[in-house]
């Protein structure tokens, strides 16, 4: 082959890989949209719930549950990955399209988990899902991806679908006995009105467990190789989330500017860390937190979490003694501490509010007679992160029922969460060139 003819063929070849050419705006629906403020809450509590704390094998160190199918021909294995987040669920929507011609179909979009996949046809056995079921032999654009390829050989396990079938194949694991199995596959993509060719995705045929019916699958905005962010070489990205009771779509931007969150003064700047034990979240060095006027609490007083007793190395990556790490997942709705953290905010809380405890949640509060929450002194949670303070304000804190109040924060026995409720009319810019995010308060109507 000559050099010409060489260099045809590479440039062809950039062609066709998936590249954003210019920030694409979309919208996100929330889930149960049209349930009632508190019991669209609840509902999503509960899904929040199921999601933490499940140990599970990833692909590339974490972002999904996958694991080899039994049977067929399998490669080596690498150690896998224990996982403190559950691949699935999901509590925002984006419409997308898949093939050629084009089958629009929402997914529930995941910080916390690389692969995107659908159902698809023929669908042995699948949770309802509300849109029709993508059908691949009707897209004239669909492939397989071989189980000898790199992109099948970078899940902890694979295998191959017979010793005819090249295809490979995946299983997806979730919280219980939720799993999702299928093919590994490329296609031509929709998102906005941008067509990206190549675009690896799972197409699942036999799911239990997955997200709620109005998804048809999941989209990972994780750090590893196969989530859409890093296919499409995203470099920045962002996304505002209004109130549970708003009735305003939320929004996500992919190819976000750089200072799109200038013109907002609140606003605090985190450097992620990389976690080797996790590289696909985005995860943060919580170092203390502070209730009210109260003296902070900083984590290198405390004692170090049970990962760090057991001689490994503590959530917060980097190897860092005086740190907790902290996932950021846009798909739970609740955010979750890590125990001996939980307990010290419990105390300031209960100490500053002075109110009854309730349930269902554990920390629930009974508001005095014909007194809403609004009418009460609830104190402002501070988080730090290497000294980076985020505070978060009574409507980011707690929701209001009836005569009750209940912090949306949870508690783990693994590595803590900054659940969805916590982010709300913010501007979270993912600025994945620096390693950065950050949390810009501002409406999502502002948001360019």
């Amino acid at each position: 082959m000559d050099m010409e003819l060489l260099l045809v063929l590479l440039f062809l070849l950039f062609l066709a890989l998936p590249v954003l050419p210019a920030p694409v705006r979309l919208e996100l629906a929330r889930v149960d949209a049209n349930l009632t403020g508190h019991d669209l809450i609840r509902r999503a509590v509960q899904r929040s719930l199921d999601r933490p704390g499940v140990v599970v094998p990833r692909p590339g160190g974490g972002g999904g549950a996958a694991t080899a199918a039994d049977g067929g021909r399998r490669s080596s294995s690498s150690a896998a990955a224990s996982a403190p987040v559950v691949a699935g669920g999901g509590e925002y929507l984006v419409k997308l399209g898949i093939g050629t011609p084009q089958h629009f179909f929402s997914a529930a979009i995941d910080t916390a988990t690389d692969l995107v996949w659908m159902q698809c046809q023929p669908c042995v056995s699948c949770y309802r899902q509300l849109d029709p079921v993508f059908n691949p032999r009707l897209s004239s654009s669909y492939a397989v991806v071989p189980c000898s390829s790199d992109t099948c050989i970078q899940f902890d396990e694979h295998r191959c679908r017979s010793e005819d079938d090249d295809a490979c194949q995946y299983t997806y694991k979730y919280s219980g006995n939720g799993v999702t199995r299928g093919t590994l596959a490329i296609d031509k993509l929709a998102v906005g009105s941008d067509v990206f060719h190549g675009v690896v995705f799972g197409c699942s045929d036999s799911s239990a467990g997955g997200p709620p019916a109005q998804a048809s699958g999941l989209v990972g905005l994780g750090r590893g190789s196969l989530s859409l962010v890093s296919q499409l070489s995203v470099r920045r990205f962002m996304y505002c989330l209004p109130p549970p009771v708003s009735r305003t779509p939320g929004k996500l931007v992919l190819g976000a500017a750089a200072d799109a969150v200038r013109n907002v003064s609140d606003r605090v700047t985190i450097t992620m860390s990389s976690s080797t034990r996790y590289p696909s979240y985005y995860y943060l060095n919580l170092d203390g937190l502070a209730v009210g006027d109260q003296t902070p609490r900083m984590v290198k007083a405390m004692a170090p979490p049970p990962t760090a007793r057991r001689g490994a190395a503590p959530a917060g990556s980097g190897g860092s003694a005086n740190a907790y790490g902290m996932i950021v997942d846009i798909a739970s709705t609740i955010s979750f501490l890590e125990a001996s953290l939980y307990e010290e905010l419990a105390d300031d809380l209960e100490e500053e509010l002075r109110l009854p405890r309730a349930t269902p949640l554990d920390l629930c509060f009974i508001l005095p007679e014909g007194v809403g929450m609004d009418r009460v002194y609830v104190p402002t949670v501070s988080l730090s992160f290497d000294g980076r303070w985020l505070e978060l304000e009574r409507d980011r804190l707690f929701v209001e029922d009836g005569r009750t109040m209940c912090l949306m924060v949870g508690k783990t026995s693994g590595v803590s969460i900054l659940g969805n409720f916590q982010q709300q009319n913010m501007h979270v810019l993912y600025n994945l060139r620096r390693g950065k995010i950050t949390f810009a308060k501002a409406s999502c109507e502002s948001m360019p």
